[in-house]
């Protein structure tokens, strides 16, 4: 198993860490997940539904939850199910916020058929703004993890652990992610790490990911 340099380090930059990380056998692990994540290119808008399913799912809980709970509905539930019978399955599997979450997903199920469409468009920047003004309870982060569990490695996921990550390298740093013009913002200084390391951002959240956690989680 790899060694991780301590995250609590001050001599070692966060894209030092990353840059370790890549040259270990770690990165094979990041290049099949990111081969997964380009399967979706290709597939159904059934299958990137699903996806985007467990993005709504994972928002303001946990990646293990959503990842619970995506196999506990199945695709056919969440494509399927009514609103209280969806709602009683996700309650069932222990999911918090199974009122909210049931209704985000029945009411975004008119865009399956648009979905395959949407994320070869090749305007990845195009397909954010349109789920993140069509589709409740995708945000800028939810809508940038989508993208990139389907293949689209253009966004950085401003996640908790990412953020509180930057903050422990740069204080002074003023990280905001409430509004648009805040994520936007925050969001340039992933890409500038992606971009001095020649990572897609999409990937380089995988390696910064497992600096934070210890996992590798979609």
């Amino acid at each position: 198993m790899e060694t991780l340099p301590h995250s609590g380090s001050q001599q070692v930059s966060i894209i030092e860490k990353v840059r370790n990380l890549a040259s270990s056998p770690f990165s094979n692990e990041v290049n099949r997940r990111s081969e997964e994540f380009l399967e979706f290119r290709k597939a159904s808008g059934e299958q990137i539904f699903g996806e985007l399913c467990f993005c709504l799912l994972t928002a303001n809980t946990s990646a293990e939850m959503g990842v619970r709970t995506q196999k506990a509905i199945g695709l056919e539930g969440f494509l399927h199910l009514d609103q209280p019978s969806l709602r009683n399955a996700l309650r069932d599997s222990k999911y918090r916020f199974y009122n909210l979450r049931s209704r985000f997903i029945v009411d975004s199920r008119w865009i399956v058929d648009e979905l395959p469409d949407l994320i070869n468009s090749g305007n990845p920047f195009n397909a954010r703004e349109y789920l993140v003004e069509n589709i409740k309870g995708i945000g800028y982060k939810e809508a940038s993890h989508f993208l990139r569990n389907v293949g689209v490695f253009d966004f950085a996921i401003l996640d908790k652990h990412i953020l509180k990550m930057l903050l422990s390298e740069k204080p002074d740093l003023n990280i905001r992610v409430a509004t648009r013009k805040n994520y936007l913002e925050t969001e340039q200084v992933i890409l500038g790490m992606a971009r001095d390391m020649g990572l897609e951002p999409g990937i380089l959240d995988l390696y910064m990911w497992k600096i934070a956690t210890g996992k590798l989680i979609k």
